[in-house]
């Protein structure tokens, strides 16, 4: 099988993830899918390319060209089983998610457990991210509509599955964001501390609230558009949680959007506030309650990132993102009012 890799550096950190891919129950599973789902003939040659890799998975396009054309499936390859993954999308499909809904996942094709591989529908459109940045305003709105839909659907919808999120359990780990950021010395260690301090004082109370279905990592790369459907990908981080959590995810991520791409970290507020609304529509009436919870902590990753993800670190950007992440905690009914409005 041909491979086509996203760049020299990226060779060692996929190969043994692309090295399950020849193995021969992996290639008698694509015949099936050739024959069986598609009734497209033999198949003839296949291409691989890896999308995107994480410590523990990789993300592959599987490209077969047979008797009927070309036809492409996503692979995702883990280090360990995660046949609950796809188990969660089979009942997410049966619940109303599936590939003749307009608010969908990507039909999930097989697991194969000893492999550790899921096989999946590929959706063909672009991705909100793509619309945010290079969309017009028009289609810019349209599409945070759709994505607050798809949102509000699953978060009243979809059955709960997974570990409840358990937001004490997890404070060693941003304790741990905290200091990376502090080692890059003032003022970011100054406000990383008194973030870390606000956070603690502002930890919600999750039995107030009751968990729904969570996605986990809800961004707007992964929404995608094909045609009618609005699709959401990637449901590696799926749990029962506070809904605000999936929000205040979307919202960040298209603030630093924004601040990345298009040189202020407000460029998109109009887009955030349409999400919000329509959200409010749809969705949990008390999503918002700890949204300034959620959203400060991921302003926090977004900090974390910055300072170890970029060389040198982009400190103006994680300064801006402790900021943005102190200001939810100092109004915490600011949030709120956009979608009440």
């Amino acid at each position: 099988m041909k491979l086509e890799l996203a760049g020299p550096d990226v060779n060692d950190r996929v190969a043994a993830f692309a090295a399950v891919l020849d193995r021969e129950e992996f290639c008698s599973e694509l015949d099936r899918l050739c024959f069986s789902e598609w009734q497209c003939g033999t198949r003839q040659k296949v291409r691989a390319r890896a999308l995107k890799w994480h410590g523990d998975r990789c993300t592959f396009e599987i490209a077969m060209r047979t008797e009927g054309g070309w036809h492409s499936v996503i692979a995702k390859v883990y280090k360990m089983d995660r046949a609950d993954i796809f188990q969660a999308m089979a009942a997410l499909s049966r619940a109303g998610f599936g590939t003749e809904a307009e608010f969908s996942i990507p039909q999930p094709f097989i697991h194969l457990s000893s492999l550790g591989i899921r096989l999946e529908e590929m959706l063909q459109g672009p991705s909100a991210k793509e619309i945010f940045l290079n969309g017009s305003p028009d289609e810019r709105f349209d599409a945070a509509e759709r994505c607050a839909q798809w949102l509000g659907r699953f978060h009243t919808t979809a059955p709960p599955r997974g570990k409840v999120a358990d937001l004490s359990g997890e404070f060693p780990r941003y304790r741990y964001w905290i200091d990376l950021v502090v080692s890059c010395g003032e003022p970011l260690a100054r406000k990383a501390e008194l973030l870390f301090e606000k956070l603690r004082a502002a930890i919600p109370d999750l039995s107030a609230i009751e968990s729904c279905a969570g996605h986990g990592s809800y961004i707007p790369e992964h929404v995608i558009f094909s045609g009618w459907r609005t699709a959401t990908i990637d449901l590696d981080e799926y749990d029962a949680a506070d809904p605000g959590r999936d929000i205040a995810w979307f919202i960040v991520s298209l603030q630093r959007l924004a601040l990345k791409h298009l040189g202020s970290l407000h460029a998109l507020d109009g887009v955030a506030e349409r999400f919000l609304r329509t959200y409010a529509s749809s969705g949990r009436s008390d999503a918002m309650v700890n949204f300034s919870f959620y959203k400060a902590l991921e302003c926090l990753h977004g900090a974390k990132r910055d300072v170890t993800n970029q060389s040198p670190p982009a400190r103006d950007w994680a300064e801006i993102m402790l900021d943005e992440g102190l200001r939810a905690l100092w109004s915490p009914r600011a949030a709120s009012s956009h979608a009440e409005n």
